[in-house]
């Protein structure tokens, strides 16, 4: 029809016809009720979205929930629902919502690899495990340094070191500015009974991360404490400036002093 109308060289008659299908057509779009659920679905995503932008989540619930309701297989907003419910600490429905997204979309990457994450989060270490080790099979998948990441602290906590490992090196050699990958490697030569490699490594989490990233002073500092070292001191020090009311602060403020 389109390109019937732009020839531009038909006589009245035809014009008439094809712009009285062109409303007639539009007509029944309007009046579709699953097309406009659809389009009423993606209406609330998007209010969804800027809700969670402008860091309302109570409101961005709500949008999506809506949006859930009028259309069950919207993978977005399935995926923003799980996302927001994983930062709330309600796993149960954040699991819910990111299988919801794989079944809607099995290709949907980022889904799998936060489903994982959540696993991590409840200690469930087999499961996670083989989620990230079937990302690691998807050739499409653009960020395996994550997976590869993820994997390796599931084989970690697990006690399989030489495999948790393995991951993690590749993680690095993937992503080398990746602090959070070499943070983990120290962890586990820390439990294999290495210091020394372990502090190495957490002294190159801290030269990539110099800014923002707490733990692995936190780690050194009490590797050194350990040993007597009174360097320790700066890191829990450091720890404290980088964020001063977390967890990881208070940790390192009773070392501290300690020392």
């Amino acid at each position: 029809m389109t390109e019937s109308m732009g020839r531009g060289r038909r006589a009245v008659g035809i014009w008439a016809a094809v712009l009285g299908l062109l409303f007639f057509t539009g007509c029944a779009m309007l009046q579709n009720p699953e097309n406009e659920d659809q389009k009423q679905a993606e209406w609330h995503y998007e209010m969804g979205m800027g809700y969670f932008e402008a860091n309302d989540t109570t409101h961005a619930i709500r949008e999506l929930t809506r949006a859930l309701e009028l259309n069950p297989d919207h993978s977005q907003a399935h995926y923003l629902m799980g996302f927001i419910y994983m930062g709330r600490r309600d796993y149960t429905r954040s699991i819910h919502h990111f299988r919801e997204t794989l079944r809607v979309d099995p290709n949907y990457y980022f889904a799998q690899n936060n489903l994982g994450t959540v696993y991590l989060a409840m200690e469930r270490w087999e499961d996670a495990a083989e989620l990230f080790a079937e990302l690691l099979e998807r050739p499409l998948y653009t960020t395996p340094e994550l997976a590869h990441n993820n994997l390796g602290w599931a084989y970690f906590k697990m006690g399989r070191h030489a495999e948790a490992l393995e991951h993690l090196r590749m993680a690095v050699f993937l992503s080398p500015d990746m602090c959070l990958a070499d943070n983990n490697m120290g962890q586990v030569y820390e439990e294999m009974g290495n210091r020394s490699d372990a502090a190495r490594y957490y002294r190159r989490a801290i030269e990539k991360c110099p800014r923002n990233y707490q733990e692995p002073h936190f780690r050194l500092g009490r590797l050194l404490q350990e040993q007597g070292d009174p360097n320790a001191a700066a890191h829990f020090r450091r720890c404290i400036e980088i964020q001063s009311r977390s967890d990881l602060a208070e940790r390192c403020r009773q070392y501290l002093s300690v020392n």
